[in-house]
């Protein structure tokens, strides 16, 4: 089984194990403001450089998580705020692929993040906001209790799930997490 994560854009950035998920203000490299949320995101390489500046990759802002449509969360991907329910599978900011070389269907999907260390526990001040491509509501996903359950995925060779993502530090400083993806598959 391949697991493959993408950043979403124009073409599509492969995240190597070694690269991180880089959430920015207006710019590779640039703060986020305190209790504000992503403006860009990109895929930083092992020695820092940004493996995703040719790419035109995607951003998913959170708004608002019941100021839309019938208390639809709201997004913004680079064109104004949306109903999150709108958006659609290229402007999600993660794509996962997971590959098989016989047919399986995947069930049990999740997906949150976590310190790095300790499944349970929230990164340290952060906001987290993921949401699965056709969600009415993000889900605040910060540790295992808190996880985005994901729809199954029936018997297939290749499964595409679309995640959209946002982030915001509580203080200032620089902030990491790890973003776990998990499922059973038979």
């Amino acid at each position: 089984m391949t697991i493959t994560p993408y950043l979403n854009g124009a073409t599509p950035t492969e995240i190597q194990e070694t690269d991180k998920l880089q959430f920015a203000g207006a710019a590779f490299d640039s703060a986020i403001a305190v209790n504000a949320y992503n403006d860009s995101t990109h895929v930083e390489s092992s020695v820092g450089a940004n493996d995703s500046s040719g790419n035109t990759p995607r951003n998913n802002k959170f708004i608002s998580q019941a100021g839309g449509t019938g208390g639809d969360s709201q997004v913004d991907i680079g064109a104004g705020t949306v109903d999150l329910d709108t958006i659609a599978d290229a402007n999600c900011a993660v794509k996962i692929n997971v590959a098989h070389n016989s047919a399986v269907a995947l069930s049990e999907i999740i997906a949150y993040v976590y310190d790095g260390i300790t499944p349970a526990t929230a990164p340290t001040e952060l906001d987290i906001r993921l949401a699965e491509q056709g969600d009415a509501n993000w889900t605040e996903a910060e540790g295992s209790a808190a996880a985005l359950e994901l729809a199954d995925s029936g018997s297939s060779t290749s499964h595409d799930i679309y995640m959209l993502m946002s982030v915001s530090p509580t203080t200032v400083g620089a902030k990491t997490g790890t973003l776990f993806f998990g499922f059973t598959y038979q």
